[in-house]
């Protein structure tokens, strides 16, 4: 048997309230990989204050201020996971292009006097993250019998009472997971002692957990900046994004009535896609407070990102319970059910970011940079269109409802992200510079956070998925060497980033507990490193 759900928002038909988005989205939404341009990497991405380097026009828009020749440059690179594996066409290794972009130069003088020397333009494309990969679970044991269905089971409930799922008003009470988790014999209908509705889920011995993520962000810059002096740098930037993020979820679990002997398996397929696009604007300066001393110090800040998303998804579960269609008589081995979810639109609203950054150079052969930057996840937001203010000009919604319950979720699982870089270059001969660089991120996620299913949010009413990861801190270690002529250019990076996560397949609590009791669950700990290597060509004109 297959029961099929199909819903779609379109203005006309449905609320704002229909929205699938959650913490986890706004944390990948928020992040960035240390990407650019190969002397950018391989010095850790530390060099908002030194400058002159195309990636900075995304971390301190002055930086561009520093060029005074114009520049032109691509970049390509080679990604390896170690522990991935080949699955729904994510391999272990793959390639990317990275970064292109130029910046033109205009002198307005002789370039030494007072006033403006260099006004100069640029534009960079850079690929903000990379979201290609795989995380596989193998067999791993279930404490207590614990089910996703256990999960299905808490949903089906609305202020103690079980809902009856034949009836549309009360479906509206509660996620399609349960829905669909109902239909496909995974939670089962009954009756206590005083005749009230309840729901009594299956239990597990052992689970299966296959992840696959892939496209990314893509970032496209265009600056302005201004060399006031030799002494003085300002520039904006003006960001527009890209949005094409994939994953597909394979998921199964060995059933069992007794916790020893198996009555068959189950499986849940899972498909998500999130498409859009945002904007943002960034301004900054680089001052030398000493006009002698090549000593400089930089300010940035940068608005929240504001992206404009569509979400799609598709859930599919089989269940080894016989199935006996009472309009045809015939009777199925297995049940199933899935539900699909298309043209979600919402928004979500980035942190805002701040970038305090040094640096200074000691001769003609040595480079160095450090730099802190913050970003506050308390500033985040997600929002839905609001379908009363529809602008038939633009074909647009011109206004959004803010939504306040998924601040609180925020708040209480997200953290202050601090970002620390250092760099350094130096020259090893003539036309030859070796780099080096350090990159740390902290965690974006507080100890215990989880994907709440029973918020009041109203993002959750078409939230398909229980499965989430808890990133911890990224530790990046990079090496790079540069080669340069007259005109042309030639560099090498060589990343390593370090990075363990928290995988959960579902949440699992004590119900007597209350739902914001710890996971029954345990996290199973996974490694995310990367090795990357880049090239980039350039030449300077």
């Amino acid at each position: 048997m297959k029961l099929k759900y199909t819903v779609a928002l379109t203005a006309f038909a449905l609320c704002s309230s229909m929205s699938a988005q959650d913490i986890y989205k706004v944390e990948t939404l928020s992040g960035s990989d240390l990407n650019g341009t190969a002397r950018y990497v391989g010095m850790g991405g530390a060099m908002s204050a030194l400058g002159a380097d195309l990636s900075t026009i995304g971390t301190n828009p002055a930086a561009i201020g520093m060029y005074r020749r114009s520049d032109v440059a691509l970049t390509g690179s080679a990604t390896i996971q170690p522990n991935g594996q080949s699955f729904y066409e994510i391999d272990k290794a793959r390639g990317s292009f990275d970064q292109a972009g130029f910046v033109y130069s205009f002198k307005t003088g002789d370039g030494k006097g007072k006033g403006v020397n260099f006004a100069n333009f640029a534009f960079n494309y850079q690929k903000r993250r990379n979201l290609k990969n795989f995380i596989g679970l193998d067999n791993i044991a279930t404490p207590d019998g614990a089910s996703q269905s256990w999960q299905m089971q808490e949903l089906a409930y609305y202020n103690g009472r079980g809902l009856d799922f034949s009836n549309d008003n009360d479906c509206n009470y509660t996620t399609p997971l349960a829905v669909t988790g109902y239909d496909a014999q995974m939670i089962v209908e009954g009756r206590d002692a005083n005749g009230n509705r309840i729901y009594t889920p299956r239990n597990s011995m052992a689970y299966n957990y296959y992840r696959a993520q892939w496209g990314g962000i893509q970032q496209y810059d265009f600056n302005l900046s201004f060399n006031i002096s030799n002494q003085f740098y300002v520039g904006a930037t003006f960001g527009v994004y890209n949005v094409d993020m994939h994953s597909h979820l394979e998921y199964d679990e060995n059933l069992s009535a007794d916790g020893t002997h198996s009555i068959g398996a189950y499986n849940m397929n899972y498909d998500e896609s999130v498409t859009g696009t945002g904007f943002d604007a960034k301004v900054g300066f680089i001052y030398r407070p000493i006009e002698e001393s090549p000593f400089r110090i930089g300010l940035s800040v940068s608005t929240p990102i504001f992206y404009d998303l569509t979400h799609d998804a598709y859930l599919y579960m089989e269940s080894p319970f016989q199935y006996t269609d009472t309009e045809t008589n015939k009777t199925y081995d297995r049940t199933a059910a899935n539900y699909t979810v298309t043209d979600l639109d919402y928004r979500i609203r980035t942190p805002w970011k701040l970038n305090i950054s040094a640096a200074t150079t000691v001769g003609n052969y040595l480079a160095l940079d450090a730099e802190y930057e913050v970003s506050r996840y308390t500033g985040a937001q997600v929002r839905y269109p609001d379908y009363d203010r529809y602008d038939y000009w633009s074909d647009s919604y011109i206004s959004s409802v803010r939504d306040r319950e998924m601040d609180k979720e925020i708040d209480a699982m997200l953290n202050t992200v601090q970002t620390f870089r250092i760099g350094a270059e130096v020259r090893l001969a003539p036309g030859l510079f070796g780099r080096v660089g350090y990159n740390y991120v902290s965690s974006p996620f507080k100890k215990n956070a989880y994907l709440n299913a029973f918020t009041e949010s109203p993002s959750y009413h078409y939230s398909l998925n229980t499965d989430y990861v808890n990133l911890g801190a990224i530790n990046r270690l990079t090496l790079g060497l540069g080669y340069r002529r007259k005109h042309f250019y030639l560099d090498m990076a060589y990343q390593y980033q370090h990075q363990h996560g928290d995988v959960y397949a579902f949440r699992a609590t004590d119900y007597d507990a209350g739902m914001s009791s710890d996971n029954l669950l345990k996290g199973q700990d996974v490694k995310l490193d990367r090795h990357n290597i880049m090239l980039t060509l350039g030449f300077k004109f």
